[in-house]
């Protein structure tokens, strides 16, 4: 067993950008399923949250931490930019899915719309409708700025490109979100790229019913 290990669930979006990160990086890992509640996981992340990351004596939580540390504390391609105004884009990018796409997009349609269902949670409709159109406004946003623009940092994916695009792959799977997609053209060639990477398909969940 590698001595790097990814505690999450596979189908996690926060726990498979710390996979994509490994990916990118060329690490090898193991993945456990945390046993969510137990004192032995809250040693690992206080919160009760997920991932976390165990590598030797360094215990790290909150993906964007873990992905830092595999970016920086191993040889791999770069998954930060350079520039400073670049490296900040990436930043800002990061801060805008963990504080806005998040609750909207993941906890707001994806997980009632692919979740619920498997675990015979009734799904409040209204709630999901009144949604929507956050939905709709957030992404818009995010097409803009991928209009002329490869990857949402610049000319290479970081680890901004590693956030999103777990959320916009489980899209297509609901009629909502296949609707929001359908007007967001930069969006759609971006995540065409991004699921050509070999990390993608490396880190592809398995949603069972």
């Amino acid at each position: 067993m590698s001595d790097i290990v990814i505690h999450g669930f596979a189908a996690s979006t926060y726990a498979r950008t710390a996979r994509l990160a490994a990916e990118e990086k060329g690490l090898a890992y193991s993945l456990v399923d945390p046993e969510m509640g137990t004192d032995g996981y809250l040693k690992l992340h206080p919160f009760g949250k997920m991932p976390a990351m165990t590598h030797g004596d360094v215990h790290l939580f909150k993906t964007f931490a873990i992905a830092r540390y595999f970016d920086e504390a191993f040889d791999g391609p770069a998954l930060q930019p350079a520039a400073p105004a670049a490296r900040a884009r990436m930043t800002q990018w990061v801060s805008v899915y963990v504080d806005y796409l998040y609750a909207t997009i993941v906890r707001g349609l994806i997980v009632p719309r692919l979740v619920y269902p498997m675990r015979g949670v009734p799904v409040d409709e209204d709630a999901l409708k009144e949604n929507l159109p956050a939905v709709d406004s957030q992404l818009a946003i995010v097409d803009g700025a991928l209009a002329g623009a490869p990857y949402l940092a610049g000319a290479e994916p970081s680890l901004a490109d590693l956030f999103v695009t777990p959320m916009i792959a489980y899209l297509p799977a609901m009629p909502e979100g296949e609707a929001v997609l359908a007007k967001c053209r930069n969006i759609q060639a971006w995540q065409e790229r991004m699921s050509g990477r070999g990390s993608f398909t490396e880190t592809q969940p398995q949603l069972a019913a």
